[in-house]
């Protein structure tokens, strides 16, 4: 009768067809009443939920998961909020960060009173400003929507590049394309980098390396293609013409981005747990618990005394200061060796198509190798390229090289963060903590460049790259001895979550054991 009663149990939840390789984690153990007692006239069954988790393998217990807890992981919609990501992705940063030298080198000109790091402050003030944001825009996409949120970002974004083009001084733009562009950005950021994570689970990595190869792909179309507008029309005219591809881009994109939807309950057989399912139960249960409102907002920042968290916010703060340096300079330093413009421009955007490369090749070796060991290594590969292979760098062959390498680990670097969070925090918060870490890393990047610009300046007459060089590479050097920190941490987190769930298990087992006799 009790193995009866549990058969039932399964097939009256769902018969729904699944593979072998999909996988739910088990968070909670369901029994029936009627198998707990050995009377044959038992009131008809109904469901109780034991009081810990059950690790698989241990308990035999049939066990229910919500589908909602699953992402589908696949999918014509999911693979959808991954394209609107890509096309944000593709624009949102570039009139600030990838494609920004091409208008310091004609900002330096019609602006001839200013200095270097003047005019990089344009594009750093943007970037800051995406990031400070954070705080905003990340609240936002989690009280009104991914979509609501992206949308009034583009219409801000659009409007800052219109305004940027009837500029006449600095200071405005400093406003516009600075300050303003960078609200609109992190407007549609934190929705574009969050909803990717509600889809996938298993080939999360890989999702998120598409969704954010679009910045690279993004620079390499973009880049060329402003110089060619700036020689045809002007600086003005090529604001303009980059607002109207805000609006058509972005715009687009926001309606293909939106959040996933509850789903319904379905049995799960055992088997040993994984990784990913023991990120997924921790999720699960502090999505459970989190309060909401006021209260919610000030458990949010309980997580400053996470030291995973700590550890990751000092290395985006760290990295950030030298991370934008050697995109604002491909040009001037291009000049500086002997090259063109126009050469300064090609290896611009081809550092970028060697970030959209990056960002999904490690995104998806993030999916099949321990995730520390590949964001470890691109954050070393980064510092390295600088310190060494820039420093090298006299020749177009050899900037080149240093440019496609940067570009690659940098790229995979970028898109690696939002994964490693989305696994430590869980997804159902990474708008909220990304936008906490990304407010910090803002503050590197407000002083990045526009300190190696002063930097450069103090060399004149006789000009040198190598301290702003020394700059970059250390910043990033620091940085990557805080992903290091973070991965010691990471890992005996997850031994003492393992620990605490095995002796949660073990005493729901002997508890049923002492009820059955």
């Amino acid at each position: 009768m009790a193995a009866a009663a549990t058969t039932k149990t399964s097939h009256d939840v769902d018969q729904t067809p699944r593979t072998s390789c999909e996988h739910i984690p088990t968070y909670s153990v369901y029994t029936t009443r009627a198998a707990a007692t050995s009377s044959p006239t038992s009131s008809p069954e109904k469901y109780t939920k034991s009081a810990a988790p059950s690790i698989i393998g241990i308990s035999q217990s049939p066990t229910l998961v919500d589908i909602a807890d699953r992402a589908p992981d696949g999918g014509l919609r999911a693979w959808m909020v991954v394209l609107g990501s890509f096309l944000i992705h593709s624009f949102c940063f570039a009139p600030t960060e990838y494609i920004f030298g091409v208008f310091e080198h004609n900002y330096l000109e019609i602006y001839s009173a200013s200095t270097p790091g003047a005019i990089a402050l344009i594009g750093t003030l943007g970037s800051s400003s995406t990031y400070f944001a954070g705080f905003i825009s990340g609240a936002s996409a989690d009280r009104f929507g991914y979509r609501t949120t992206s949308l009034l970002g583009t219409g801000v974004m659009a409007v800052a590049l219109l305004l940027a083009s009837f500029a006449n001084h600095v200071w405005q733009l400093y406003l516009t394309q600075g300050v303003l562009f960078g609200v609109g950005a992190s407007l549609v950021y934190y929705p574009a980098i969050g909803a990717p994570s509600h889809w996938f689970d298993a080939k999360r990595g890989l999702a998120l390396g598409l969704a954010v190869s679009g910045t690279g792909l993004g620079g390499l179309a973009l880049a060329p293609a402003s110089q060619a507008l700036v020689d045809a029309v002007g600086v003005k005219w090529t604001l303009r013409v980059l607002a109207l591809v805000c609006v058509v881009i972005c715009g687009t994109a926001s309606f293909l981005i939106v959040e996933r939807e509850s789903g319904k309950k379905v049995p799960e057989p055992t088997r040993e747990i994984t990784d990913l399912e023991l990120n997924q139960m921790s999720e699960k249960l502090s999505q459970k618990t989190k309060p909401t409102g006021i209260a919610g907002f000030f458990s949010d920042l309980k997580v400053f005394k996470n030291p995973q968290f700590l550890s990751l916010t000092f290395a985006e703060l760290a990295a950030s200061v030298g991370f934008l340096i050697p995109m604002y300079y491909f040009q001037t330093y291009s000049l500086f060796i002997g090259l063109t413009a126009q050469d300064g421009a090609l290896i611009a955007g081809l550092s970028s198509g060697a970030s959209c490369l990056g960002r999904i090749a490690l995104g998806f070796a993030a999916d099949r190798l321990p995730k520390t060991v590949v964001v470890s290594f691109c954050a070393w590969m980064t510092a390295g390229s600088i310190l060494i292979i820039w420093t090298l760098s006299k020749s177009f062959g050899v900037y080149l090289a240093f440019a496609l390498i940067y570009g690659f680990f940098a790229g995979g670097y970028v898109s690696l963060v939002p994964l490693v969070i989305s696994e430590a925090f869980g997804a159902h918060q990474l708008s909220t903590v990304i936008g906490f870490m990304y407010a910090a890393s803002g503050v590197g990047m407000l002083a990045g460049a526009p300190v190696a610009g002063m930097i450069l300046h103090a060399t004149e007459p006789n000009i040198t790259y190598v301290p702003v060089i020394m700059t970059a590479g250390g910043t990033l050097f620091l940085g990557a001895i805080c992903i290091s920190v973070w991965v010691y941490f990471r890992r005996l987190e997850k031994q003492t979550k393992r620990d605490e769930m095995a002796a949660a298990s073990a005493a729901a087992t002997a508890a049923s054991n002492i009820a059955k006799h």
